[in-house]
């Protein structure tokens, strides 16, 4: 039974290897939250500056990418992508269009209602297993080679 798990959870590891969904949020995060918008937006603009802070996000992924490795690969990730995935929760159910909606009835039949837009699910989705990756690596042993 022992030998099922371990190979499970090294199944899990793989999928959620940090360098991976690096990539996996890199991407389209550079392109979708940093590049398009720079091209569309005026100089000195909202969305020009959001645009901007985006470059900086993507920079700093690529920096981990590039020059972290194992646990300190994972931790970076793990606080890099849970910041990111917090500021988007946090900011969704503050925005007045944020598309994330908590509410409650407080007379009986006492109905909660949790409603969120279709499209802070990716973004959201990304971040979050990003994050889950960083979590699930964050003790891995390195390997460290004796020359």
């Amino acid at each position: 039974m022992k030998a099922f798990f371990s190979r499970k959870s090294t199944r899990l590891s793989r999928f959620f290897d940090p360098g991976a969904w690096l990539v996996a949020v890199l991407i389209p995060h550079t392109v979708f939250g940093s590049i398009i918008p720079l091209l569309q937006s005026d100089p000195g603009s909202t969305s020009f500056e959001s645009a901007s802070y985006a470059l900086v996000n993507s920079a700093v992924l690529l920096a981990i990418l590039l020059f972290c490795e194992g646990t300190t690969r994972a931790r970076m990730t793990t606080v890099v992508g849970g910041s990111v995935f917090a500021w988007i929760l946090v900011m969704s159910l503050f925005a007045e269009s944020g598309g994330l909606e908590l509410s409650a009835e407080l007379a009986p039949p006492f109905i909660y209602r949790f409603s969120i837009n279709v499209d802070l699910a990716p973004p959201m989705a990304l971040w979050g297993f990003l994050t889950l990756s960083g979590l699930m690596h964050w003790n891995d042993r390195q390997v460290v080679e004796e020359e």
